[in-house]
């Protein structure tokens, strides 16, 4: 194993490190530095809507722990009716909006590390982009399912990819000095400084209104012919399935979230799978819900460090993200480590989840797993979510047999990298 990390240091690590202080990817990581607060919040969030108050979950409904018969002692019709599921469902629909929130955030942040990148004002730039992810997200034009389409996993792409275009763009225009307005040297100084502006605004925001008009047109279009592709066996098919979950990994190994970036897919293949495994019109082995519970291999690496690191800081780090990976909140872990462009931990955190997604397809093929029937928040507690996800404990133990895998999957990276000089990630953070 060392000889094919000193292989790998000697070959590729001048290259990644580089790779690593790339201003753009450091501009995503600065990103996700400062939504960590507000992420935890929104994880938070979910779990309280979602498994607390959610008046039809598993804790509340006659499905599972019926707790809301036992609190307000009505059942059926009557329970659906009672002022308790509609506060809670109320409520459930007034804490959604983090997801909003952090989406706005993701922003607002990125467009400002952007600019200074690009040398241009931070403020105007920062609300350039704000405008353009608002022009990009027609609200008006969608039912209450525009805070899942648009600021939910879609959401950050949104945020992310209007944030660099609309930034791009401004900058590109504001360089442009015929484009500057000439303003009357009797206006107050900072008044004629954004002034001078209104046109590079300007001609952003209606590029971004007239993209808002395109994706809206070819929305509907768009999204039957994705319903009718998703259709297709080949989103069932294990070796796509295995090219699908390398391509997710490799992006969030790079920094970029990885299930963002994929979301359309997920909805339209794995979503719409996912109800058909509810109704029982289809049997399919890969939804939403197998590939939900499949990241816990990061928790595996979590253990593999508690048990086999000498590294204090590693060792300090897995131990103050272990509540959170519970809850699959595994940004704070990656980012802190870092996994992120970690050339030790490359092989692993792309081949567990692949091994994972192999063990699972297996399991399910052969009758020992049942498939992932119900669509669980994912917040939910591992081992818990897959049992309610599968209606059986077989569930919860191929979670347990993933751990244990990717426990040894990640056992000899760790160990060997005792002996290994590892750099360590600047103290501190980065600064605003």
């Amino acid at each position: 194993m060392e000889k094919i990390y000193s292989f790998w240091e000697v070959m590729m690590l001048p290259n990644i490190s580089r790779f690593y202080n790339n201003k753009y990817l450091s501009a995503i990581r600065h990103t996700f530095y400062i939504l960590m607060p507000f992420w935890l919040t929104v994880s938070f969030f979910d779990i309280l809507g979602n498994l607390f108050l959610n008046p039809f979950g598993i804790l509340m409904s006659g499905e599972g722990l019926n707790l809301g018969f036992w609190i307000t002692g009505l059942s059926g019709e009557e329970y659906l009716k009672s002022d308790f599921v509609k506060v809670l469902s109320e409520y459930k629909q007034i804490i959604s909006i983090g997801y909003s929130l952090v989406a706005v955030i993701a922003t607002a942040v990125l467009s400002a590390k952007l600019s200074e990148i690009w040398n241009t004002d931070r403020r105007l730039t920062v609300f350039c982009s704000l405008s353009a992810f608002v022009l990009i997200s027609p609200l008006a034009a969608h039912d209450q399912n525009v805070m899942k389409d648009y600021f939910a996993e879609l959401g950050f792409f949104s945020a992310f990819s209007s944030a660099f275009l609309s930034a791009k763009i401004f900058s590109v225009l504001y360089e442009i000095k015929k484009l500057r307005l000439k303003i009357p040297k009797a206006f107050p100084r900072e008044l004629s400084y954004y002034l001078e502006a209104v046109l590079p605004v300007l001609i952003t925001l209606l590029i971004f209104s007239l993209l808002s008009l395109i994706f809206t047109e070819m929305k509907h279009g768009g999204e039957e012919y994705l319903k009718s592709f998703a259709a297709l066996d080949i989103f069932q098919n294990l070796f796509f399935v295995l090219c699908y979950q390398f391509f997710v990994w490799s992006l969030w190994w790079l920094g970029i979230p990885g299930h963002s970036i994929t979301a359309k897919i997920q909805e339209a293949a794995y979503m719409s799978a996912q109800f058909g495994n509810n109704t029982g019109s289809v049997f399919s082995i890969f939804t939403m819900g197998f590939f939900e519970a499949s990241v816990i291999h990061v928790l595996g690496l979590i253990i593999a460090i508690l048990v086999f690191s000498q590294h204090e800081q590693w060792r300090s780090i897995s131990k103050f993200s272990l509540p959170f990976m519970a809850f699959n909140v595994q940004e704070i872990f990656i980012f802190g480590l870092p996994v992120i462009l970690n050339p030790v931990f490359l092989l692993p955190y792309i081949f567990a989840p692949l091994a994972n997604t192999f063990v699972g397809y297996m399991a399910i093929s052969w009758g020992i797993v049942p498939i992932f029937q119900t669509d669980i928040p994912w917040t939910m507690p591992l081992f818990i979510s897959s049992i309610a996800a599968t209606h059986s404990v077989m569930g919860g133990i191929l979670q347990l047999v993933w751990l244990v895998m990717d426990i040894f999957i990640y056992a000899p990276f760790v160990i060997t990298a005792n002996s290994m000089h590892l750099p360590e990630e600047k103290k501190g953070g980065e600064k605003s």
